[in-house]
């Protein structure tokens, strides 16, 4: 930020005395730079406007430094707080233009009364609190034209160092990469930038914002590279978002630093390698979502750490070995899907202690052996989804006394004997591909009884 050497005109004289300058004051006249400004020469009294940066930056500029505007003396009660105050305004006429740019013709969507034009007090979408920015959500604003431009998040972010909460998601027309400078919102506990055309990588500044809580960068397809370990800093994180993008790599192990996550979001990326044991060490987890994606190796067995976890999706990837039993540590799952990978092996007895479990998903691996008969304690299961798979033997009596079972998916296995008379009130049963059933056991079918 450019520094001044003499300033003579009301607020700007206060605003130097405590080393900020304001957007436009100095050399450049105005935001955008341009015109000789107050160091020209001019004596005092002079327009402190310069010559260069027009009619709608000189506006920009005289509200900026109207004691009625930023600095009056009710509102900022000390130069310190002036000082952030002035930085707030900075930041925001910054944003104010990039949507300017994107919105030349109109007002700015929602944006009623037009930034810049008023109070800062009486703008909408912001909190303020002691005299500094600590909210903004500009979600979701929309054109009521077609003019398909765009606009970007301006460095000046980093100057609203109070910020708590910054929300621009949802808007279709914010692009480029996140600047660096969001790494100066230490105060910032959440971010949404989800939902945009928000391209390049995470920034490893990112790691900077350790009051950080919720982290929302869903569906931002442009948004690529990997992981930065730098995440696993933000001791503070209870909520992370990053599915739907084109991040690819490794999931990096740090992530097993956050140990207050609730929620962790990785679905529909480009994410290869294993699952890193680190997981184990979220034990506060109640959601587990890596599905659609590339991952591959064994399911580790840390994963039975997570005894919080409710919602674990696995499904779609490339993940191989057995089913570890570990999982039937996980009493509070609602929900499981392992399927579509490479699984192998027999399931575990020890799935048969999910009582909480309302459906489960393991079709499409190559699970074999039988169908162990402690399923008939998934007491609360509503779908059982087992088909494409190799497993053997009869079906356990025990599913037809589960009372809550509406689904029984079984198709497409090497199931024999006949099916059990509590399922036949099941509303929807699959077991179709199944060549022995109906044959007893033992027996081996012969060209004869073909």
């Amino acid at each position: 930020m450019r520094q001044r050497s003499r300033c003579s005109v009301g607020l700007l004289t206060a605003v130097c005395a405590v080393g900020v300058l304001a957007a436009g004051c100095g050399s450049g006249g105005s935001p955008e730079g341009g015109g000789s400004g107050v160091e020209g020469g001019g004596a005092a009294g002079t327009s402190i406007v310069g010559s260069g940066g027009g009619s709608e930056a000189a506006g920009d500029l005289e509200w900026l430094l109207d004691p009625a505007g930023c600095g009056n003396g009710e509102f900022v009660k000390n130069q310190s707080s002036l000082r952030g105050l002035v930085r707030d305004c900075e930041a925001l006429v910054a944003l104010r233009n990039a949507f300017k740019a994107r919105f030349p013709h109109e007002s700015i969507g929602r944006l009623e009364p037009d930034w810049g034009n008023s109070d800062i007090t009486s703008w909408e979408h912001i909190e303020i609190q002691n005299g500094r920015v600590v909210s903004i959500d500009l979600s979701y604003i929309e054109s009521e034209s077609d003019a398909g431009l765009s606009w970007q998040i301006p460095p000046e972010i980093g100057q609203l160092d109070a910020l708590q909460k910054l929300n621009l998601a949802g808007n279709g027309d914010l692009e480029g990469p996140i600047p660096p400078e969001i790494g100066n919102l230490t105060q910032l506990q959440e971010l949404q930038l989800g939902h945009t055309r928000i391209s390049g990588k995470i920034p490893p500044e990112i790691g900077q914002l350790d009051a950080l809580q919720r982290l929302y960068f869903t569906g931002n397809f442009a948004l690529e590279g990997h992981i930065p370990p730098e995440i696993g800093d933000l001791a503070q994180l209870e909520v992370l978002y990053l599915s739907r993008t084109s991040l690819s790599g490794e999931i990096p192990p740090e992530i097993g630093n956050l140990t207050k996550l609730k929620l962790l979001d990785l679905r529909s990326n480009k994410f290869t390698g294993p699952i890193p044991p680190e997981i184990g060490n979220l034990t506060e987890l109640e959601g587990l979502l890596i599905s659609e994606t590339d991952i591959a190796g064994e399911i580790p067995p840390e994963i039975g750490n997570l005894t919080k976890l409710k919602y674990l999706k696995l499904n779609d990837n490339k993940l191989t070995g057995p089913i570890p039993s570990e999982i039937g540590m996980l009493e509070d799952l609602v929900f499981l899907g392992l399927n579509d990978n490479a699984l192998f092996g027999a399931i575990p007895k020890e799935i048969g202690n999910l009582e909480n479990v309302e459906e489960l998903y393991f079709g499409g691996n190559n699970l074999s052996g039988l169908i162990p008969a402690e399923l008939g304690n998934l007491s609360n299961i509503v779908l059982l989804a087992l088909s494409h798979n190799e497993l053997t033997g009869s079906i356990p009596p025990e599913l037809g006394d589960l009372e809550k079972l509406e689904r029984l998916h079984l198709r497409n296995n090497d199931i024999c004997g006949s099916v059990p008379v509590g399922l036949y009130k099941v509303n929807d049963v699959s077991l179709q591909d199944n060549p022995r059933l109906g044959s007893l056991c033992g027996e081996t079918m012969s060209e004869d009884s073909q």
